[in-house]
């Protein structure tokens, strides 16, 4: 049977064979077909990345890698080049084109720079955690189109490789589809990638690979019978029936998530993505509000400001989180999306904003802080000067609130042009109709038991909760008082937390200024049911009635001082979104206490800590902003290395997740070796060396039956030494004398040399194959003796004592049943 079944294996082989070369075979129909299929699926792919970039650069990177990495993989096609050589051209089309097409920045004409090269290689590991760290879209901005190059090069150089050059062809989609992906995961949260566009990719992939799969199962038919395959029956016929099955599923597909979208939000990279500025680093501005009012700071210049319109509003940072002490930037544990800062290279996103566009420009004078002073909804900010550029790439915004950072803080000099959006906000008729938003801010914390209080008595006539918001901010106008505490102002102390909040709201007299009064009123929204925060900024006159003289203005320009600063409230209405609100009393005459009733407000049990019995020095406070010391820049390569690190241990987990089966196998069979070589006596290690040889034959897919002597076992075997192995293993087993340790090393010898000589003439592949085979593992063979007679004795002597059984399995720690001393032999050539 051995001897019959080797031809048929090897004929077999042999037409597998004959199928994938002539499923490899180069024709033009092939290139140019497989090309341009793979073109189609790159471009469909690409425009998940579009919302990253949104610029003309994107198209001009993607042209450029596709271009190179089509001539890198046809030049490999049709030379049959390694995958080795290959790899090296594409490291080597990458650095020549990678500058001008990624970093047209640091481009010389079309030739690469020094300084390119470096930032083209930092950006391949470090691209990608700044481009999920920074706001979208991204253009140009430093290295940023470096991951997008990259991907869609190696993308390409692979598909259009696995396209004329593969036996199975519809793989070469695998690597659009990656790119797709990777475009989603750093895409932005919110989904800009059309669904018909994933479902078009999808159903490309699918009626390509379909096609193909009709047209080689055509050609091997056609080489099988000898005579030509009409193409439409063969191939067009089922391939249309194919596609419209695909088309009909992407048609339901597509409805499906048209009229059913997800309810929650995507989880992408930027979502979880650890952000690098931390604004809970800072301290929070409006707790150096009086430092503003001080004598020396009231009247110095702090911004010029052109092309603000009057009456404009300059935002220096918007708070949200009150914890009983400030109110602050950012949620308890900076997870908010207040806390959410990101770099903004190109522009902001303000397409759902209804409002006045307007250009502002900014000089920065007296002012100081990581906070930068901006306006409106913020579209994009472009910084000038000698630091510029630094700034430009330090530079943090949060779009939730419209509050924007610079690392490093500014100062004098600083100079920036923002264009913006001023949102359209409703009149006090309107707002009376508001109802409250559904804007997630953190819920305030140790908020006074007068907030409560005041809400109650002030609203007690309001029906609808817009008409309760207008009435309580009215009431905090018409009761408060203004006065800083400086100078000859009456007493009035500084803070917002939740024991000045309660002072303020009990008090006979209501004395504060725009910090207490803001902080109220946005206590007090929170207790009506809106989403509300503090902003602090700068207006001409500090939202206090004063002279608007006091921001002086000449032409289309205005000078903001010290005593400009104010804060107002922001309350998010579901009409029309973040609505601003001047909760501020104007200045007026603060009478004597004497002359005052005191407020119907109840009164709380807790006792109210008595003020200082010395006006508080307002020098002794904390500035406006605190300027902190950038942490230490680590060396580049240092960057780069950590930021390859995780990638490389992830990708060595992968592989080994994926050898470790192939390692299980082996294993297996050396343990299985050790414990033939080491058996318990000579006789059961020569039998053992047999049988190591044996399974070699079955991993190296010789068809061994199973009732085959051992001499009937190797006839047409491969390589050499099996019919000498054979008769020396009989002649132990079945001959008269014991078997010396002499004679089983020597069976050991012979069977290595033998299995070495199986693996002459076969390819690397071909002999990993065998060594992770499980034939050997599944397949037991029991060997008979020539003799049909001797079988059947040796066989009922085997039954009673165990040995090798139904399942093959051999005991290889004693003599073996039958193989004892006095057995005939058949090389001595009688019984």
């Amino acid at each position: 049977m051995s001897a019959a079944a080797e031809p048929a294996t090897r004929a077999r082989k042999t037409v597998r064979k004959d199928a994938r070369r002539e499923a490899r075979r180069l024709t033009p129909t092939r290139l140019v077909g497989g090309t341009l299929a793979v073109w189609l699926l790159l471009a469909v792919a690409s425009t998940a990345w579009w919302p990253v970039y949104r610029d003309d650069a994107m198209v001009v990177a993607a042209v450029t890698a596709v271009l190179a990495g089509t001539v890198v993989a046809l030049l490999g096609t049709v030379f049959r080049l390694p995958t080795a050589v290959v790899a090296v051209a594409t490291v080597a089309a990458f650095t020549l084109s990678g500058v001008p097409a990624a970093v047209p920045g640091q481009a010389n004409g079309l030739l690469p720079t020094g300084s390119g090269l470096v930032d083209l290689f930092a950006g391949v590991a470090l691209g990608w955690k700044r481009l999920v760290t920074i706001s979208l879209p991204v253009g140009s901005y430093e290295s940023l189109l470096v991951p997008y190059f990259v991907t869609l090069l190696v993308a390409t150089v692979t598909a259009v490789s696995v396209a004329t050059r593969a036996s199975r062809q519809e793989m070469a989609s695998i690597p659009a589809l990656v790119l797709f992906a990777a475009g989603v995961v750093v895409g932005p949260s919110r989904l800009d990638t059309s669904i018909l566009t994933a479902v078009a990719l999808t159903g490309i992939a699918l009626v390509w690979a379909l096609t193909v799969r009709h047209a080689r199962r055509a050609v091997a038919v056609a080489t099988t019978i000898g005579s030509r395959v009409p193409v439409a029956r063969s191939v067009l016929r089922p391939a249309l029936v194919g596609t419209g099955t695909i088309v009909a599923a992407a048609v339901v597909a597509t409805g499906l998530g048209l009229v059913a979208p997800p309810s929650v939000g995507r989880t992408v990279a930027r979502t979880d993505v650890v952000k690098p500025f931390d604004p809970r680093d800072h301290v929070s501005p409006l707790s150096g509000f009086r430092a503003y009012e001080e004598q020396t700071e009231a009247d110095r210049a702090q911004l010029r400001v052109t092309g603000l319109p009057e009456g404009g509003f300059v935002r220096i940072a918007t708070l949200d989180t009150y914890d009983g002490v400030v109110f602050r930037v950012g949620g308890s544990d900076g997870s908010t999306a207040s806390g959410t800062f990101e770099r903004v290279p190109t522009s902001v996103d303000v397409r759902g904003v209804r409002g006045e566009t307007v250009r502002v420009g900014v000089t920065v004078e007296g002012y100081r802080g990581v906070w930068l002073p901006t306006v409106g909804d913020l579209e994009r900010v472009t910084f000038s000067g000698s630091e510029g550029e630094q700034q430009r790439g330090a530079f943090f915004y949060n779009g939730s609130t419209g509050t924007g950072a610079v690392v490093g803080g500014v100062g004098d000099g600083t100079r920036y042009e923002l264009t913006a959006v001023l949102p359209d906000q409703p009149t006090d008729d309107q707002l009376a109709s508001a109802r409250p938003g559904d804007a997630s801010v953190p819920t305030p914390r140790s908020v006074p038991d007068a907030v409560r209080d005041t809400v109650d008595s002030s609203t007690a006539n309001a029906e609808t909760d817009g008409a309760k918001l207008v009435a309580m901010v009215q009431e905090l106008k018409r009761n408060g008082y203004v006065s800083h505490g400086v100078g000859d102002d009456r007493a009035s102390r500084s803070g917002h937390g939740a024991d000045r909040i309660q002072e303020l709201l009990t008090s006979p007299i209501m004395i504060g200024d725009q910090e207490q009064y803001a902080a109220a009123a946005a206590l007090m929204a929170d207790q009506l049911g809106f989403p509300a925060r503090v902003v602090l900024g700068f207006t001409a006159g500090g939202d206090a009635g004063r002279d608007a003289a006091t921001g002086s203005t000449t032409g289309r320009t205005t000078t903001f001082r010290g005593s400009d600063v104010t804060a107002r409230v922001e309350v998010d209405t579901a009409q029309w979104g973040w609505v601003m609100i001047d909760p501020n009393p104007t200045v007026r005459d603060i009478p004597d206490e004497q002359q005052q009733t005191p407020q119907p407000v109840t009164r709380p049990e807790t006792v109210v800590p008595p003020p200082p019995a010395e006006q508080q020095d307002q020098s002794q406070q904390a500035p406006p902003q605190s300027d902190r010391n950038t942490p230490p820049v680590q060396p580049l390569w240092l960057q780069i290395l950590l930021a390859a690190l995780p990638w490389v241990l992830a990708t060595l987990g992968f592989v080994a997740l994926v050898l470790l089966p192939f390692g299980v196998v082996v294993l297996l069979k050396r343990i299985r070796r050790r414990r033939r070589r080491r058996a318990a006596t000579p006789r059961a290690r020569v039998v053992g060396a047999w049988d190591e040889y044996r399974d070699a034959l079955v991993d190296r897919g010789h068809d061994v039956d199973r009732s085959a002597t051992r001499r009937e076992a190797v006839v047409g075997a491969p390589g050499e030494g099996g019919i000498g192995l054979a008769a020396l293993a009989d002649r132990s087993v079945f001959g008269p004398n014991d078997v010396d340790v002499t004679t089983a090393d020597r069976m050991w010898s012979a069977a290595d040399d033998a299995i070495a000589s199986l693996g002459a003439g076969r390819t690397r592949k071909e002999r990993i194959r065998a060594a992770v085979s499980l034939r050997s593992l599944r397949t037991a063979v029991a060997p008979r003796p020539v003799r049909d007679g001797i079988a059947a004795a040796v066989g009922s002597r085997r039954r009673p004592t165990g040995g090798q059984g139904a399942a093959g399995a051999r005991d290889y720690d004693g003599l073996q049943a039958g193989e004892r001393r006095g057995r005939p032999s058949e090389d001595r050539g009688h019984p």
